[in-house]
C-alpha cells in the first residue's frame, strides 16, 4: 500500500522513472482497447447478430459512462489518493473485458449480456480516468507535455497496429465466433501488465482545493474556456456520428473483411505516429489552437469524400479512396486527440484542474454518446432513403446513365456531419490560446516537413527515384567497378 500513497515531492530520477513507465503504460493499454474495442469489438456484436442503433448504443455507452464522474471527481477530492484510485478502479474494469471474452459459452443473450459487460467496464474505467487526467496534469513537466505525449502516442499506436493486423488476420483465417474470446483474453493480459506500470509511477501531493458540485459550472463562467467547451462539443458530436460507423460501414456496405479493416485502421494509426513525430514540437512552440483548425479542416474534408466510396455500389476507385481518406483521418484525429487535451489542461488553472478537465470531459461525453446514438437511429431511417442526380444520354440503339451524385443511408449522416464539423471550426475561432502562432504559419511549417520527409525518401544516395537514372544507375555503377578492376589487373 506504500506504494500506491502520493509524494510530497519528487526527485529527478523518480520523475524520469515515472514518465517511462507511463510510456510502457500507454503502449500496453492503447493494444487493450484495440484488441477489446474499435473494429474488433463492432465486428464481435456484428456476429452476435447486433444491428445499427446497437452499435450506436454500444458506442454511445462508454461516452454517457462519463457521468459517472460527478461523483467520481467527489472521490478524488476526498481520498486525495489518485494513484490508489486508478490502479484499483482500472483493474476492476479490466475483469469484465474476461466476461466478454465468455459470451459465447454462457448461457444467456449474448447482445444483452454485452451491454452490461461494456456497462460494467465503461463505468469503472471513467472513474479510474478522472483521477487519472489530474494525476497526469501533475506529473508531467508543462514545457515537455506536448513532445511527451506525442512520443508516447506514438510508441502506443505502433505497438496497437502490429497486433490490430495480427488479430484481423488471425479471426478471419478462424472464422468462428470463439476466435473472438483469445483476442479479448490478450486484452485482458495487456491490461494486467498496464496496470502493472501504472503502480510504479509516482504520485505528486493534489495541490489544495474545494470542492462542491457547483465547481462543475465554474468553468462555464470563464468566456475563454467556454468557447472551447462550444468546440470540443460539436468537435464530439460530429466525429462520433462518423468514427464508430466507419468499421461497420466497410463490413456491411463495402463488404471488407477483417484483416482488411484492421490494415487500414493501421495504415491510418501509422499516419499519427508519422505525424506525432513533430506534432508535439509544433505544439509547443506554436500552441495547440492552430493545429485543432488545421486537424479539423482536414477531417471535414475527409468525411465528405466518405460519400463519394460507392456510386451507388463499390467501384474501381474505392479502395485506393478509403486508403488516403485513413491517412487523411490519421492525421485529423491524433492531431485533434493531442492538441484538445493538452488545450484544455492549459487553460485549467492548478488548483481547479480536477474540476475544469472534469467538465469538459462531461461535455464531451455527452455530445459523443448523442452523436453515436442518434447515427445508429438515423442509420436505420435512411438505409431505406436514396438521393441521385444522374445526366442521361440518350442514343437510338443504348441509353448512358452518369451518377454526379447518388446519396444512400450512411452517406446523409457523413454529410450532416461535415456540416456540424465546419460549425465547429467556426467556434474554435474565438478560443484564445497563449502563444499560439497563426494557422497559416503551422500549415507551412507541417508541409515543408512533409516535403523535406518526402525528398529523403525519393533521394536514395543522391539518385531521385523520380528519374529515370533510377534504372540504369546500378548498372552503371556496376560497368564503372568493371572497369576500374580492368585498368587495375591489365596495369
Amino acid at each position: 500500500m506504500a506504494r500506491l500513497q502520493p509524494k510530497r515531492r519528487l526527485s529527478g530520477g523518480e520523475l524520469r522513472s515515472s514518465l517511462q513507465s507511463l510510456v510502457y503504460d500507454g503502449m500496453l493499454s492503447q493494444a487493450m482497447a484495440v484488441l477489446a474495442g474499435g473494429p474488433i469489438l463492432a465486428a464481435y456484436a456484428l456476429a452476435l447478430g447486433a444491428d445499427n442503433f446497437y452499435i450506436g448504443l454500444i458506442a454511445a455507452l462508454s461516452f454517457f459512462a462519463e457521468l459517472v464522474q460527478l461523483p467520481a471527481i467527489y472521490l478524488v477530492e476526498r481520498l486525495r489518493r489518485r494513484k490508489y484510485i486508478v490502479v484499483t478502479f482500472s483493474l476492476a474494469s479490466r475483469l469484465f473485458i474476461v466476461l466478454i471474452a465468455a459470451l459465447p459459452f454462457l448461457p444467456v443473450d449474448p447482445l444483452n449480456a454485452l451491454l452490461m459487460f461494456l456497462a460494467g467496464h465503461y463505468l469503472l474505467a471513467k472513474v479510474s480516468n478522472t483521477a487519472w487526467n489530474s494525476w497526469m496534469r501533475d506529473l508531467v513537466p508543462i514545457e515537455i507535455r506536448g513532445m511527451f505525449y506525442a512520443r508516447r502516442m506514438r510508441l502506443s499506436l505502433a505497438l496497437s497496429g502490429a497486433l490490430a493486423i495480427a488479430a484481423g488476420y488471425y479471426l478471419d483465417r478462424a472464422g468462428s465466433i470463439e476466435a473472438y474470446s483469445l483476442v479479448f483474453l490478450l486484452a485482458f493480459l495487456l491490461g494486467l501488465l498496464s496496470t502493472l506500470f501504472v503502480s510504479r509511477i509516482d504520485e505528486p501531493e493534489m495541490l489544495s482545493g474545494r470542492f462542491s458540485f457547483r465547481v462543475i459550472l465554474e468553468p462555464l463562467a470563464e468566456r475563454n474556456f467556454r468557447n472551447l467547451v462550444y468546440f470540443v462539443a460539436l468537435w464530439s458530436l460530429a466525429s462520433n456520428m462518423v468514427l464508430p460507423f466507419l468499421a461497420v460501414y466497410m463490413f456491411r456496405v463495402l463488404n471488407f473483411s477483417v484483416a482488411l479493416v484492421m490494415v487500414l485502421n493501421v495504415v491510418s494509426q501509422l499516419t499519427s505516429i508519422y505525424f506525432l513525430r513533430f506534432l508535439g514540437e509544433i505544439t509547443d512552440a506554436y500552441g495547440n489552437k492552430p493545429v485543432l483548425a488545421i486537424a479539423g479542416s482536414v477531417f471535414s474534408l475527409s468525411v465528405f469524400l466518405w460519400t463519394f466510396s460507392t456510386m451507388p455500389e463499390r467501384h474501381a476507385l474505392t479502395l485506393p479512396l478509403i486508403f488516403l481518406l485513413h491517412i487523411s483521418l490519421g492525421f485529423a484525429v491524433a492531431s485533434a486527440n493531442l492538441c484538445s487535451a493538452n488545450i484544455a489542461a492549459k487553460l485549467s488553472p492548478p488548483e481547479r484542474a480536477t474540476s475544469y478537465l472534469a467538465t469538459l470531459a462531461l461535455v464531451t461525453a455527452l455530445f459523443s454518446g448523442l452523436g453515436a446514438l442518434v447515427s445508429g437511429r438515423m442509420l436505420d431511417f435512411f438505409v431505406e432513403r436514396r438521393l441521385s442526380l444522374v445526366i442521361q444520354w440518350f442514343e437510338p440503339r443504348r441509353e448512358v446513365d452518369i451518377a454526379l451524385m447518388d446519396f444512400t443511408g450512411y452517406d446523409f449522416h457523413f454529410l450532416i456531419a461535415f456540416f456540424i464539423t465546419l460549425f465547429a471550426l467556426h467556434r474554435l475561432a474565438f478560443v484564445r490560446e497563449a502563444g499560439e502562432a497563426p494557422t497559416r504559419v503551422v500549415r507551412n511549417e507541417l508541409m515543408s516537413m512533409v516535403r523535406r520527409d518526402l525528398r529523403g525518401i525519393a533521394t536514395v544516395g543522391g539518385v531521385h527515384l523520380l528519374s529515370p537514372r533510377i534504372i540504369y544507375a546500378p548498372l552503371l555503377g556496376y560497368t564503372r567497378r568493371l572497369r576500374r578492376k580492368r585498368r587495375y589487373y591489365g596495369g
